[in-house]
């Protein structure tokens, strides 16, 4: 007879058991060990923020020649613009790169920041646009030559793509110019027009405070002007202001009392000067133009999209998309050539911009071509950061998110602004709709995200994802009044994604000024130096000193003459420094404001010397740029109400949230030199 053989298991109340028992001893070990679970997170965090701050170096390098001359810190405020108070972001000198507060003074319930109107009603901007990262967004002179014409969808002219897309499209912020102009003396009584002279040229008068800009028959022509003058301020005394990017207009048919528009005479051929202190605003305090401060460069005409280039006319430009910040020009600026002094140059064109959010990442990868052919997967990307932030969803400071919020393309001739990822194919410029067919969403998607883990799956033949098309993705190029492309295969083509992160993870670069002007009045300005000097006699006599926005740059002084402690004349030339903040007990009357100083260098040092050659200094240029990564995974508490109270408890709420903020930054030194 044959013996029954016995099947031994385990009864579920004995898997339960142990399942209990493994939960109870798992749960005791984290409790023990809460500490080091904490260590383990901040660690990987610290490391992700590296990989993704090289990361941003190593693409910047890559990209050195068209590389800006300044990143600035900006802040919002009404300026009374030919009699009407206009909300404008302008340069702030006195923000530190370390400030990440918000940048207004009061924060109200719904998350904005009032900016005062004196000729109206406030105006109120989310914090997030004007607070941490934020505060340092406005790109100065990035570009260089126009690049050669190609097809780029339904257009034709040199492309060139703004390394810190997306940009904030704004025609008073968004400026597109040429190099600049040579800039010519000429004595005139106040009023005076003189001749049509070359396209390339400027005339001034700092006698008379005039100057003159070349006009063009049948066309306004914009020009970007950046001047100096002397004031007799009753708090520094005699001292220089600096105007910059002052919009100034030459055309046939000039406004009347407007000061920012001259009079260009066809019939006589001559061109009517500017009253440079009606430009800058007729301050009470002004003497005079300073010498030789007059900086003009030619402004691009915007173009809208459907409008012909001109043949003739180099001097244009269209934005196909301010989200990957796309500019387009004239294909007649490749092969065109400018006068100057020194013989004929080719013609660049540089860029002034806001970065949008620095908030908003960017990844950019290659469609797998070897996943799509073994068999039946999908495309699938992992982005550098998991968590990514959906719309509507809870964010740490307790609202809802936003999403991207800046316009979209939908793919039914609308726009939205809700999308929280955006894939864009960097072969056309166009958006990659989310849905294959935006009017019939069950025909399947271009792409899925998996908000989660932080991975994108494409649509194509290998897609074996339900909610994933198999017949490819759609995408709809820049521009106006073109059609959407069916059916691509996503293998082997370039995309772009955009995306934001829980945490508040930013992304962002700093770019010390490639030149600082010395000056030997305070207060200072963008880009400029204060060298102690005998008159004066303000700091320490072996210090040069920069605005609180430099702290933290680094710069390299090309010559610099000085005295030791033997009253011995030395010389310290092409020297590294890092500017320093100002700590207390320092005899200076501005603590904010960074230094450099020769004893780092030569202890021996005892005063900058002017008698010997007439200056001391010579060549100041930045030469640091760094990407800085921050986060925040504190929780931002909030309260109800609008009362001056709550507004403080608020602000205080706000600045304890700002303590909690994470950072990692890599530098390099990339340096443009110019004369000074």
């Amino acid at each position: 007879m044959k013996r029954q053989k016995l099947n031994r298991a385990f009864t579920l109340i004995e898997v339960l058991v142990t399942i209990v028992i493994l939960a109870i001893g798992i749960l005791t070990v984290i409790r023990i060990y809460p500490k080091g679970f904490v260590s383990l997170r901040l660690s990987a965090e610290y490391a992700t923020a590296q990989r993704l701050a090289r990361g941003e170096i190593e693409r910047l390098q890559n990209q050195a020649s068209d590389l800006p001359e300044q990143i600035l810190a900006v802040q919002y405020l009404y300026q009374n613009i030919g009699g009407n108070w206009t909300l404008v972001i302008v340069s702030d000198p006195d923000s530190r790169q370390d400030d990440l507060g918000p940048g207004g003074n009061e924060i109200l319930e719904n998350g904005n920041i009032v900016i005062n109107n004196p000729g109206g009603p406030d105006t109120e901007i989310f914090y997030r646009y004007y607070n941490d990262a934020n505060r340092f967004r406005r790109v100065i002179g990035e570009g260089g030559t126009i690049p050669a014409p190609r097809p780029v969808g339904i257009y034709f002219g040199g492309l060139r793509t703004l390394n810190f897309g997306p940009i904030v499209d704004d025609a008073n912020l968004l400026l597109v110019y040429g190099p600049a102009m040579d800039g010519r003396r000429n004595f005139r009584d106040p009023g005076d027009p003189i001749r049509n002279f070359e396209q390339w040229q400027f005339r001034h008068d700092e006698d008379n405070g005039q100057i003159w800009l070349p006009g063009v028959q049948g066309r306004a022509v914009n020009y970007k002007v950046n001047f100096s003058y002397w004031a007799n301020d009753p708090v520094y005394g005699y001292r220089k202001v600096d105007v910059i990017d002052a919009i100034l207009t030459v055309t046939e048919t000039p406004n009347a009392g407007n000061p920012r528009e001259a009079l260009f005479d066809v019939g006589n051929n001559e061109v009517y000067p500017f009253d440079m202190r009606a430009v800058a605003g007729n301050p009470a305090d002004w003497i005079e133009l300073v010498d030789f401060s007059v900086e003009c460069n030619r402004l691009f005409d915007r173009l809208p999209d459907a409008a012909v280039f001109s043949g003739s006319y180099p001097y244009e430009y269209k934005v196909l998309s301010p989200t990957l910040g796309m500019i387009l020009f004239n294909p007649a600026g490749y092969n065109f050539y400018e006068r100057r002094r020194g013989g004929r140059v080719p013609l660049t064109a540089q860029i002034n911009y806001d970065v949008y959010n620095w908030h908003i990442l960017r990844d950019d990868f290659r469609g797998d071509r070897g996943v799509l052919n073994l068999g039946p997967r999908p495309t699938l990307h992992k982005l550098p950061l998991d968590q990514l932030k959906s719309f509507d969803a809870i964010e740490n400071d307790r609202r809802r998110h936003r999403g991207l919020d800046f316009p979209i393309p939908d793919g039914l001739g609308g726009f939205t602004t809700t999308q929280d990822v955006l894939l864009v194919d960097l072969d056309t410029g166009g958006v990659v709709l989310p849905f294959v067919d935006p009017t019939n969403p069950a025909l399947g998607r271009s792409y899925k995200v998996d908000y989660l883990r932080g991975t994108i799956a494409l649509a194509g033949p290998g897609a074996s994802d339900v909610e994933l098309s198999q017949a490819g993705l759609t995408i709809l190029p820049v521009g106006t009044g073109q059609a959407a492309i069916t059916g691509v295969n996503p293998a082997g083509r370039n995309f772009r994604v955009f995306y934001q992160a829980q945490n508040d993870w930013a992304v962002q670069v700093f770019k010390a000024p490639s030149r600082f002007s010395v000056t030997y009045g305070l207060p200072l300005s963008v880009g400029q130096a204060y060298a102690w000097n005998p008159v004066d006699n303000i700091g320490l006599p072996t210090r040069i000193y920069f605005p609180p926005s430099d702290v933290g740059s680094k710069v390299a002084v090309r010559e610099v003459w000085y005295r030791d402690g033997a009253n011995v004349l030395r010389v310290i030339r092409d020297q590294d420094f890092q500017i320093r903040p100002i700590i207390g007990g320092d005899p200076f009357p501005i603590p904010n404001y960074g230094f450099i100083d020769l004893r780092d260098i030569d202890p021996t040092a005892t005063s900058l010397d002017y008698a010997s050659y007439g200056y001391a200094i010579r060549g100041i240029s930045g030469t640091s740029l760094r990407a800085r990564v921050i986060w925040n995974a504190a929780t931002k508490d909030d309260l109800a109400g609008d009362g001056p109270a709550q507004i403080a408890e608020r602000l205080r709420l706000h600045e304890y949230w700002t303590q909690q903020w994470r950072t990692v930054a890599v530098e390099t030194y990339l340096t443009r030199r110019d004369s000074n």
